[in-house]
């Protein structure tokens, strides 16, 4: 057994762990952060995989900008969380987990039964390699072939800020009046201008 068999598979199980870790964190916060580790650790799988500029992406989109993008959604809807933080009931959880496994079942089942040559367009891909000005197969599939999907992903980002964007509190619809200052919003507009001035 190699020691690059081992730190695989010690990988692998890392990826795992940390997928399940997302799946089953009771708080948002928790699989947050989950999230991104698990897009680190893709992207240490990518490294092994020969495929630096892909491991790059993901780790600024998916363990970063992705990342970021959670943990700001998180922060916004902490309050919401808190209020209706209640565990599903046990026959939904029952018939969720029954349903991961039998996607996991089929999945492999269909991986399993594949045949030993199935088709594929790996040796045109290998021959078009050198006009894409790329070393690795991997990211000359992706730059070359994939240039569409790799647009709509950054699409797909950007409609996801502005989801996180339309879940920040508009601070500006909070009015302050200084006669609203001097009685029940004194809590609420404490450091404003309009209460620094009407004392």
């Amino acid at each position: 057994m190699s020691l690059t068999y081992v730190l695989e598979s010690v990988l692998a199980l890392l990826v795992l762990g940390a997928a399940a870790w997302t799946i089953a964190a009771r708080s948002a916060f928790a699989a947050a952060v989950g999230f991104v580790s698990y897009g680190l650790l893709l992207s240490l799988m990518w490294v092994q995989l020969a495929a630096v500029d892909v491991a790059l992406t993901e780790a600024a989109i998916g363990g970063g900008l992705t990342g970021v993008l959670l943990l700001g959604a998180v922060a916004t809807l902490r309050g919401t969380e808190a209020r209706t933080n209640r565990r599903p009931a046990l026959p939904l959880r029952v018939l969720a987990a029954a349903c991961c496994v039998l996607v996991s079942v089929a999945l492999a089942v269909v991986v399993l039964t594949l045949p030993e040559s199935g088709p594929t367009l790996a040796p045109q891909a290998v021959a078009a390699l050198p006009a894409t000005g790329v070393g690795n197969p991997v990211t000359g599939v992706l730059m070359a072939f994939r240039g569409l999907d790799t647009l709509l992903e950054k699409v797909v980002l950007v409609l996801a800020l502005v989801g996180v964007w339309s879940l920040a509190p508009d601070r500006s619809s909070i009015a302050c009046r200084p006669t609203a200052c001097c009685h029940s919003l004194r809590a609420r507009c404490r450091r404003s201008a309009c209460c620094s001035a009407s004392t």
